[in-house]
């Protein structure tokens, strides 16, 4: 009888890994000949996919290089489908494509680990590794928004501090039957001299005295090299949906997109991920705040007045993929955009000192340490007692998870692109 090889089956297993995502691949491929309007949609929710698979391989490789035991790691969850074990790791796919998971050993206090892994279990590492073994999944989703946002930035331009120029680019309505063209510059308006694009709107309706249609407007402006002109524009109501009857001229301006050079871009990323970090952090805040409560629930009541915020709500995997698709129709620029606010919020998300959160477990590795040296003798903490409020969280994101479904079935999020 022939005694297997444990290094020659995990081979095998790495063979077998390597043709079942080369099969993916190639069905991902054929998808895209045969639907090339919808393959950009697929690539972003495998993006998404990859994204959270991405978070859990930063766990597993910070608990590795910490010496910790990690016996599983899974793409998907719920029933398994197929594994192979390489060393005292399993690898395999699970029949719910809907994230991911790796198993490091002694978690939590309550967990039994067997004597001779004890010095290799998570609760048994210094405050350091510990910490850093929960961060780095949500350090991940950072540092995909960086690289995601220096693309952006480098190659499409830095959009956040894009300008308007007192070029014109388009021309209706009014603006166009008195004879402006694109390429006129605007110099002056109604005899006032324009030095930037955002005066034109206060000169053209101003607040304090709203215009009204048929009033005039003299626009001075200079075509190509040629003298300046004057041009009678008579104002009109816009005939742009949702407008309300507001009174136009009939132009809108060119507009410079800064392309700052790779070193340049490197270092505009990390401020522009930090004005998003912020913005995310607000609105989080603003979800979990009593009138942000309110609104959820107004929502789930089918509220739809003018009071009730249709856009500040959490989304499930249904609503992510109709703003995928929205996404991806605006632009690629609008769909990068998108993955770099979901990393964002993902990231922050699990740093939530809250169990089962990321940042949870930093907090108790954190408290650990302070009280340990506070009373002179290991303290460790006793999660039994934090199972209530775990199961609050738990049952809380749940109800978020179902009703949010509930929305983006029955009153799904306009676009917002």
């Amino acid at each position: 009888m022939r005694v297997s090889d444990p290094f020659e089956t995990a081979d095998i297993g790495v063979r077998k890994a390597v043709i079942v995502a080369v099969g993916v691949l190639a069905l991902f491929v054929l998808y895209a000949i045969v639907y090339p309007t919808q393959t950009a949609l697929v690539a972003m929710i495998l993006a998404f996919f990859v994204m959270i698979m991405l978070h859990e391989l930063g766990h597993f490789l910070t608990a590795k290089r910490a010496g910790m035991k990690v016996t599983e790691f899974f793409v998907g969850f719920g029933p398994r489908l197929w594994s192979f074990r390489k060393g005292e790791t399993e690898y395999g796919v699970k029949a719910v494509p809907l994230g991911g998971y790796c198993r490091i050993i002694g978690m939590t206090n309550v967990e039994e680990v067997a004597p001779e892994d004890e010095p290799r279990a998570y609760r048994s590492k210094r405050w350091g590794a510990k910490v850093g073994v929960a961060a780095a999944g949500p350090a991940v989703h950072f540092l995909i928004a960086l690289v995601l946002m220096f693309v952006v930035i480098f190659f499409a331009g830095d959009y956040r501090n894009q300008k308007a120029t007192t070029t014109l680019a388009q021309v209706t309505q009014g603006a166009q039957a008195a004879g402006l063209q694109p390429g006129d510059q605007v110099l002056a308006i109604d005899g006032t001299r324009v030095t930037g694009w955002s005066q034109v709107p206060n000169l053209v309706n101003p607040p304090s005295n709203p215009a009204k249609p048929g009033e005039t407007r003299v626009f001075t402006v200079r075509r190509g090299d040629a003298s300046p002109v004057d041009i009678v524009v008579t104002l009109q109501a816009s005939t742009d949906p949702g407008s309300n009857g507001r009174v136009v001229a009939g132009i809108a301006p060119q507009v410079v997109v800064p392309h700052p050079g790779v070193l340049a871009s490197i270092a505009r990323a990390p401020r522009e991920v930090g004005d998003f970090a912020w913005s995310s952090i607000k609105a989080i805040g603003g979800m979990f705040s009593p009138s942000g409560i309110a609104n959820y629930f107004h929502l789930l009541a089918g509220d739809t007045g003018k009071n009730v915020n249709q856009q500040n709500r959490f989304v499930s995997p249904v609503g992510f993929g109709k703003l995928a698709s929205d996404a991806v129709r605006s632009g690629w620029v609008d769909a990068v955009g998108l993955l770099i606010m979901i990393n964002i919020f993902v990231g922050l998300f699990n740093l939530l000192p809250l169990l089962p959160f990321d940042g949870g477990h930093i907090a108790i590795a954190s408290y650990e340490r302070i009280a340990s040296a506070a009373r002179g003798r290991r303290v460790q903490v006793d999660v039994n007692k934090l199972m209530p409020i775990t199961a609050a969280v738990v049952a809380i994101f749940g109800f978020i998870f179902l009703s949010s479904l509930f929305l983006d079935i029955t009153r799904p999020i306009a676009n917002p692109f």
